[in-house]
């Protein structure tokens, strides 16, 4: 199997400056290369001199004029991911002579988010607002071996995925804020199993009952600095899972496992030990309200500790988890960690080595995964990852 896993971050050489971390095992994508757009244009009106009482006041010049107001800050990223199957050639010169029936899977993705400027706003500098969208397009081809190139691709795509967040710095410590967004997610793993060894009264079937996961949630919460070196998070959140995506009995196949309403809140506290040292603990609870009247209650509480120096950072995580409402119970102690090395160089290359053990709770996907994406039958289990990323 051959996998290209490009992230192409639209960076330009002279103008985009890396962002910074919100904590240090940030993940390496994705990049915002952040534009100044141009201040806005006002239309100014040049009254005409001082004219005799006799004689009515003329316009005598219009022109277009910048506005005092600061340029709005815009951040754009984009990302391809392709995976081909490239074992055996899948060529049926009956069917389609000359075809390329080899699999493949490409998911694509544009980020954009506007920071208002101050002026536009009130309170000026106390208060920030950024409005942005996603764009997704997650396509699978050839995907099965009984079918014809050109026919039984599964495809999701959606255009306008939009999202928004306020802050406000209500005091020098205290910090409220509030967001809303959507995101789309769907099946991504036919360029390599899956579906491609369904006869094809199986694919078809499954094909049927497919249906992209959308989800979309709405947080307001604070954050308070109780001293220099210790901070406290909350957050309350109301969320709507459409058509969860999970896979049954950590089998490779996906299942449409229904939609349900989320309400949860999330405690984190933050201790600094040193500039390069800090831990922290988190405790999430939500309620999963079904369609049909049932109800389940998802918890996690993890301890985290952080490391940084220089270009390099780490971490290790300990969460003890609740049954997830939509796939088996597992074990309920779970370890991640991984170590990053991150040079602030524009062209730096980026490496990092993670171990990662999902707990596959409907709120963790939901509430700490704000980007789009695909849903692969890899993302249940447990993986040693070494990760290789160039910026262009």
């Amino acid at each position: 199997m051959r996998a290209r896993t490009p992230s192409l971050a639209l960076l330009l050489a002279s103008l985009a400056t890396p962002a910074a971390a919100d904590s240090l095992a940030e993940p390496f994508w994705p990049d915002h290369a952040r534009f100044a757009l141009k201040p806005r244009l006002i239309l100014r009106v040049q009254p005409a001199p001082p004219a005799p009482p006799q004689r009515q006041a003329r316009i005598y010049a219009i022109e277009l004029a910048p506005s005092p107001a600061d340029p709005a800050d815009l951040r754009l990223a984009l990302q391809r991911r392709r995976q081909r199957f490239g074992g055996l050639p899948l060529v049926r010169a009956a069917q389609s002579p000359g075809a390329d029936m080899q699999p493949r899977s490409s998911v694509m993705l544009a980020d954009a988010r506007v920071d208002l400027p101050s002026e536009m706003l009130p309170w000026g500098d106390r208060l920030s607002a950024t409005l942005g969208w996603q764009a997704v397009k997650i396509s699978n081809r050839a995907v099965n071996a009984t079918s014809p190139y050109t026919r039984d691709d599964l495809r999701a795509r959606d255009g306008f995925l939009p999202s928004a967040r306020l802050a406000l710095a209500a005091t020098s410590r205290l910090d409220l804020r509030a967001d809303y967004r959507e995101t789309i997610r769907a099946y991504a793993d036919s360029g390599t199993i899956g579906a491609l060894g369904l006869d094809q009264p199986g694919f078809r079937a499954l094909r049927a009952a497919l249906r992209p996961e959308r989800d979309s949630l709405s947080r307001i919460g604070l954050r308070w600095a109780a001293v220099p070196a210790l901070r406290l998070a909350i957050d309350a959140y109301d969320g709507q899972v459409r058509n969860r995506l999970s896979f049954v009995d950590h089998g490779y196949l996906p299942r449409t496992m229904g939609s349900a309403q989320a309400h949860g809140v999330a405690i984190e506290a933050v201790h600094s030990l040193s500039p390069t040292l800090q831990w922290r603990l988190r405790y999430d609870l939500a309620r999963m309200d079904v369609e049909h009247g049932e109800r389940r209650t998802e918890t996690r509480l993890a301890v985290r500790g952080e490391w940084r120096r220089g270009p390099w950072r780490g971490a290790l995580s300990a969460a003890r988890t609740s049954a997830p409402f939509w796939a088996e119970p597992g074990h309920r102690l779970r370890i991640e960690g991984g170590i990053d090395y991150m040079p602030d160089d524009l062209f730096g290359v980026r490496l990092g080595l993670h171990l990662a053990d999902p707990d596959r709770l409907a709120v963790t996907r939901l509430a700490d995964q704000p980007q789009s994406g695909p849903v692969r039958a890899a993302d249940q289990a447990r993986a040693l990852m070494f990760t290789a990323a160039l910026r262009l």
